[in-house]
């Protein structure tokens, strides 16, 4: 009503007015944004994916739309397989009245009916009076519902694994930039073996490109619920065609094509199945889930290496790192995805929750809880994907840092080449792992109170037989580092870029973020 208002004064505005129509719209449009400021706004649309696709994608113009084209198929198919009652001119008239809505009908409607899509329905009926006896026919509510539902995640699936794909890219990117940094590795947290940050960076991406088929896998295995009826015994399509079963699985078919499907459930009760197959909210919570776990761990790892003074992700120019000391640099965007992270992977356990829930053929105790659950993990999904890919295209590597570390610890991680060519040179393994355990924690206590050199090390005449080769490569770090270039390179060819390609965008722009 008020937008009808409003669009009615900006086309009558005249001179009487004191204000021309653009400034009247401007005031209205104003209007609505102070309005806006005080009431309560899911912060997922107003703060983390301002301008996604998403919002267009899961509003209700897209769900009501959604529904008329399915109402449109069925008809179609009804009339293909030779229902009288369904003319070509009540198709004509839904086709032309699909995008027209009348909000304020349809929330009046479903006051006064408590039924969603019955407000629908009636709504569309009145601006297709030609077609208002033939809409919905055969059909239980869950046929536009839950098809809808399966159309609007297969869009925001597309858009999200474009999302990923562009993330991953960014994130190789910097991997095959950094292939020949060496770093220290780390495993329990403290030093160990080197490696490249090029390679630690594929193993960040690797987890992400699993995710990326986890749910690309999800996305090319979604089922159609079709067209089943109230209790999914199809009865009341085999009503209107006599009888005739193999009608009725044409009819199912039809309208499985028509949407964009290439497979369907075969059997349903009135929703379809909340965990049967791959296809159902289980399964693609879980797919979230996986690429939640993925992106909170590379957050982590970056924020514990900008603590260590090694990686240090994108800082803008005018941002401040805190209000009390101006001159810290935290890794807030790192720790916004940790935090969302929270949100995302309880979206399974709420999946999980909603499939046990489910009573008979059907109760409604998913219905509250999927409206929430399943647009908020899209959008969660999305909010993680923008801050990761900002950082992934700023990510800077503090090389002198880096290189000060390796350079204090190479003493002690050398001495695994030693035990290496040791062994090689006829001496026990054993025996050289405990000459040199004593060898390192002897270096430790000295390091206390001076700095360690490899000749400290390596200075007990056990180590005489390999002590100048060992000497002899310290000197070029990337010597300890084993295969990590050839495998960054090998894994980015062989696997990365093919994996990710069909949704790769390459002319995608860099990630600017509000706040």
């Amino acid at each position: 009503m008020v937008s009808r208002l409003r669009d009615h004064l900006i086309q009558y505005a005249s001179p009487v007015f004191s204000c021309s129509r653009s400034a009247l719209k401007f005031a209205y449009v104003t209007e609505t944004k102070m309005a806006s400021e005080d009431s309560y706004e899911s912060v997922l649309k107003s703060r983390y994916t301002r301008n996604s696709p998403l919002l267009t994608i899961l509003s209700e113009t897209k769900k009501t739309q959604t529904w008329r084209q399915l109402w449109i198929w069925l008809a179609e198919a009804e009339k293909e397989l030779g229902l009288k009652q369904v003319t070509d001119e009540a198709i004509d008239e839904m086709k032309s009245k699909r995008d027209e809505i009348d909000w304020q009908t349809i929330r009046d409607e479903e006051r006064r009916l408590k039924h969603d899509v019955m407000a629908h329905n009636h709504s569309f009926g009145k601006i297709c009076p030609k077609a208002a006896g033939i809409v919905h026919l055969g059909a239980t509510s869950c046929f536009v519902q839950d098809n809808a539902d399966l159309i609007i995640q297969r869009d925001s699936i597309d858009h999200l694994l474009k999302g990923m794909a562009t993330c991953i890219d960014r994130l190789a990117k910097f991997a095959e930039k950094t292939v020949e940094v060496v770093t220290v590795g780390r495993t329990h947290y403290q030093t160990a073996s080197l490696v490249t940050i090029g390679k630690r960076a594929v193993l960040w991406a690797q987890e992400f490109v699993m995710a990326f088929e986890a749910l690309k896998n999800f996305r090319d295995n979604m089922r159609f619920r079709g067209i089943k009826g109230a209790t999914g015994t199809q009865d009341s399509f085999l009503t209107l065609f006599d009888g005739d079963e193999d009608k009725v699985e044409v009819l199912d078919k039809l309208v499985m094509e028509k949407a964009g499907f290439t497979k369907r459930f075969l059997i349903t009760g009135q929703t379809y199945s909340r965990q049967q197959n791959v296809v159902q909210d289980v399964h693609l919570m879980c797919a979230l889930g996986v690429f939640s776990a993925a992106a909170k761990k590379v957050c982590t790892d970056i924020r514990i290496l900008q603590a260590f003074g090694e990686l240090l992700e994108p800082f803008e120019e005018h941002q401040i790192g805190s209000s009390a000391m101006p001159y810290k640099k935290n890794p807030m965007k790192s720790e916004r995805v940790c935090s969302l992270f929270h949100r995302l992977v309880q979206a399974p356990n709420e999946a999980l929750l909603t499939l046990g829930d489910q009573g008979l053929e059907r109760t409604l105790d998913d219905s509250a809880n999927r409206r929430m659950n399943i647009p908020d993990s899209f959008l969660l999904m999305e909010s993680m994907l923008r801050t990761l890919q900002n950082i992934f295209e700023g990510l800077s590597v503090q090389e002198e840092n880096v290189a000060r570390i390796v350079h204090d610890e190479l003493p002690f991680l050398a001495l695994e080449k030693a035990m290496m060519w040791l062994t090689e040179s006829g001496v026990d393994r054993q025996e050289a792992h405990a000459k040199i355990r004593e060898a390192a924690l002897n270096a430790k206590e000295m390091q206390k109170t001076r700095s360690v050199s490899i000749h400290d090390t390596l200075k007990d005449p056990f180590f005489d037989p390999v002590r100048e080769r060992v000497v002899a490569i310290a000197s070029n770090p990337i010597e300890f580092t084993g295969r990590c270039r050839s495998q960054v390179k090998n894994y980015l060819k062989s696997e990365l870029y093919p994996t990710i390609e069909a949704y790769l965008d390459k002319n995608a722009a860099k990630v600017s973020l509000d706040v």
